[in-house]
């Protein structure tokens, strides 16, 4: 097993651009961003791995390779690439451990934490974690905060968050409140998701559940326009959250109320309802997850 930092970056919302710009354009745009995004991580030993849609995965011999890289990739795009009037942003996850190398690919729980991490990042963001943190070494403009501890699939602990703070001018940094960063009462409860018949339970103490069409994931769904990591439910400050990172979103349709699309973002799951991926259909029952919130 060798020892790497894997990064991915990704076009924050590029969902958007082709719904509003046509694909032909949406691409263009895009694989312009992804040749910047790759031109900076060779600048720094990183090495591509494949590129996924709107995404990149990159390999570098050393987290302080990869944070780097990382910086000049949002210093790159940053307010540089606007498709129309709408400006392209880019959010970035990074992880050091161990990998297994295979057929030019990597495999193995590094790849995984890292897509965790990118999953966590909101556009403009760049996310990684304490332990990898920790073997970095900081150039003088650079700071960093902590975003709180949350449950990452395949750890025992939970995993404190780390946001590195990459533009120079730290006042000009948007506060985002995320699902990290939420303090709400505690209160103890189970989640009961079901799945084409098949039933799970969950508690404040369940390990973070992934959702989508891998056949690495906790809850596999077949849906055409899903995602292969789709999303997940966790218990995070007192409520269960779901959270998509997905290309195409999640609709949520609680008892009560109209479908509700996430899209790179989290919501607290109340009282029941029904879960479906990529897009808006809710007539095939089997394919739904449906989830019952139990006092």
């Amino acid at each position: 097993m060798t020892e790497l930092c894997i990064l991915f970056a990704d076009i924050a919302e590029s969902t958007s651009l082709f719904e509003k710009h046509g694909d032909e354009a949406a691409r263009t745009a895009i694989a312009s961003v992804l040749d910047v995004l790759l031109n900076e991580a060779e600048k720094h030993q990183g090495h591509l791995v494949k590129t996924i849609g709107d995404e990149i995965m990159c390999t570098f011999p050393k987290a302080n390779h990869a944070l780097l890289a990382a910086v000049e990739m949002q210093n790159t795009v940053s307010g540089n690439f606007v498709l129309g009037n709408h400006p392209i942003e880019i959010r970035v996850g990074f992880h050091f451990g161990g990998v297994i190398e295979e057929s030019n690919d990597v495999f193995g729980d590094a790849v995984n934490v890292a897509a965790r991490m990118t999953g966590y990042a909101k556009k403009g963001q760049i996310i990684t974690n304490s332990v990898t943190y920790k073997t970095c070494i900081l150039p003088p403009f650079l700071t960093h905060r902590s975003l709180g501890k949350t449950k990452v699939k395949g750890k025992l602990l939970p995993v404190e968050i780390v946001e590195i703070l990459w533009q120079q001018d730290t006042s000009q940094v948007t506060r985002v409140t995320s699902a990290l960063d939420i303090k709400l009462p505690v209160t103890k409860s189970q989640l009961k998701l079901e799945l084409d018949g098949r039933q799970q339970m969950m508690t404040d103490q369940s390990p973070i559940k992934i959702i989508g069409r891998g056949d690495d994931c906790d809850i596999q769904i077949n849906m055409l326009m899903a995602s292969r990591l789709h999303g997940d439910i966790q218990f995070s400050g007192g409520y269960f959250r779901y959270t998509d990172e997905s290309t195409n979103g999640t609709w949520v349709l609680q008892s009560g109320g109209e479908p509700i699309r996430i899209h790179r973002d989290s919501m607290v799951l109340q009282d029941e309802g029904q879960i479906t991926f990529g897009e808006p259909d809710f007539s095939n029952v089997n394919q739904l997850l449906q989830y019952q919130i139990l006092k």
